[in-house]
């Protein structure tokens, strides 16, 4: 099912996904964010999705081997288990697979399907957007190979069509019908839509029964 974000309300967007993610009991985010990049709850986005519940996150090291920033992620996230898993890009295919192993729903924003691919142009030696210096080895990249992005767990995915760095038609093609799909177009690769995914994820995951299940008004 793919949604187009710009053409339906959040409340409707939401009713329509619900069918599709049932027996969730969250109360806070857990934010993974994108390669050579790095977790600040001043981040537009971080901020953004505040507005619906707590976020919490850490900082990785994508150029660890996956399973072991996996379990950076893992392990941060152990003192609570009643998280939405969110996440942009890299952080994005880390939300999918942590969401699916541990039972916990996820929104994948832009995410890299593909990581072995997508993360080709950056191996070697290469600097993070905050100034420090990392090696990446192709043996990691490789190591994804084995390692498809997760489409068997509770989640969704949020795409801008004019990301030009991750293909969003490529991404379309990966999850299908598997998986409900929200579109907003033009933006970019950093999602420009934050707003309004947010206003979807606080009606979907965190709106008091109340509201939910009150008048229309």
């Amino acid at each position: 099912m793919v949604i187009d974000g710009a053409k339906t309300g959040h409340h409707d967007i939401a009713d329509r996904i619900r069918p599709f993610i049932q027996g969730t009991n969250v109360d806070h985010i857990y934010y993974c964010h994108g390669f050579a990049s790095h977790f600040d709850a001043n981040k537009d986005k971080v901020r953004a999705l505040s507005a619906a519940a707590i976020v919490d996150g850490n900082t990785v090291d994508y150029t660890r081997p996956p399973h072991k920033v996996f379990d950076s992620f893992q392990k941060a996230m152990s003192a609570r288990r009643n998280y939405l898993v969110v996440g942009t890009s890299m952080g994005g295919f880390f939300a999918a697979w942590l969401g699916t192993e541990l039972g916990l729903p996820y929104v994948a924003i832009n995410p890299a399907v593909t990581p072995s691919h997508s993360l080709q142009k950056y191996i070697g030696e290469g600097g993070t957007h905050y100034g420090t210096r990392f090696t990446l080895r192709e043996e990691t990249v490789e190591a994804y190979n084995a390692l498809p992005f997760r489409m068997d767990g509770q989640g969704l995915v949020a795409l801008d069509m004019g990301d030009n760095v991750i293909d969003p038609q490529g991404t379309l093609q990966i999850v299908g019908d598997i998986l409900p799909i929200v579109t907003f177009p033009g933006g970019s690769h950093r999602f420009d839509h934050m707003h309004k995914l947010a206003a979807v994820i606080r009606s979907m995951f965190f709106r008091p029964p109340s509201e939910m299940h009150g008048s229309s008004a």
